[in-house]
């Protein structure tokens, strides 16, 4: 009995020091995999529109912190914010980008447009990797990145008298929409006013994200064939479906804007934000 366990003991040790191996071995190779996307050969170096000056006058605000700690890159993002005056205007949007730290420029100037530059966009790049290799190495980044960032928002806008608060506003693209909605629950769960947060407009939605709840104030944008919106577990089940949404990734997102992953400008539904003297109608070409 004694040689017995002794041999169960020697055999559960190799097994958990084979298990360790492999661990350590999968470890290693995802950080391979994220250092070159996110700062090797392949790190992406997508357009900053929040670093260029706005036509309309409007305050832009990008932390650039990729490998920062998302909670002091979210406060010290923030500061920027509150030293450019973006709290002094009537809203404030928060755009949570892909994984890259991409924001949709088209949707930046429309809303700028729609406000008649009276509103800030905020964002922060917490990576420069694709989405499809965040959601897959680290989804919680996006997800930590884009809660600092909102509770950052709505904590120093309540912290305002009560006739001076910026309206909040969350944007969100593709992986944005995953890290939004999660950042959304998180303050909501927090928040004894709920989430501060006047609209929220989403576009280009995975499939592994669950649609929102009809809500008044929230925009849903899928485009009718977006892979990206077809992704979901079901896809296991039907292969040839499957195969066809993948085929369908590559170049999907600088498709026609309208088709596939590349998006129309979405904007706050009528009554959700501010007062309609404010607002001005966006011209359809912007």
């Amino acid at each position: 009995m004694v040689i017995f366990n002794a041999a169960v003991t020697r055999m559960l040790a190799t097994g958990m020091a084979s298990l360790v191996l492999v661990l350590n071995s999968f470890t290693a190779l995802t950080g391979m995999v994220w250092w070159i996307f996110d700062d090797g050969p392949l790190a992406q170096s997508p357009r900053d529109v929040l670093t260029e000056e706005s036509e309309y006058g409007a305050v832009r605000v990008f932390g650039d912190r990729p490998g920062e700690d998302t909670e002091t890159a979210a406060q010290e993002t923030v500061d920027d914010l509150v030293a450019a005056d973006g709290l002094d205007r009537d809203v404030v949007v928060v755009a949570l980008p892909t994984g890259s730290g991409w924001v949709d420029p088209d949707q930046v100037e429309a809303v700028e447009q729609w406000a008649d530059g009276d509103v800030a966009t905020v964002s922060v790049r917490y990576a420069r990797v694709p989405s499809a290799v965040a959601y897959l190495l680290r989804p919680e980044l996006a997800e930590q990145s884009a809660t600092h960032l909102l509770e950052e928002v709505v904590d120093r806008v309540g912290e305002l008298p009560e006739g001076e608060r910026p309206e909040i506003v969350v944007h969100g693209q593709s992986l944005g929409v995953a890290a939004g909605t999660a950042a959304m629950e998180a303050v909501s769960d927090t928040s004894d006013e709920g989430t501060a947060v006047s609209a929220a407009l989403w576009q280009g939605r995975p499939g592994t994200v669950s649609a929102p709840e009809d809500a008044a104030c929230t925009v849903d944008s899928v485009n009718a064939d977006d892979p990206v919106g077809a992704l979901g577990w079901g896809l296991l089940t039907n292969p040839v479906a499957g195969v066809g949404v993948l085929a369908d990734m590559p170049g999907s997102e600088s498709a026609t804007p309208g088709t596939l992953h590349t998006y129309l400008p979405v904007l706050p539904p009528d009554g959700c934000v501010g007062e309609e003297s404010r607002l001005v109608e966006v011209d359809s070409e912007s």
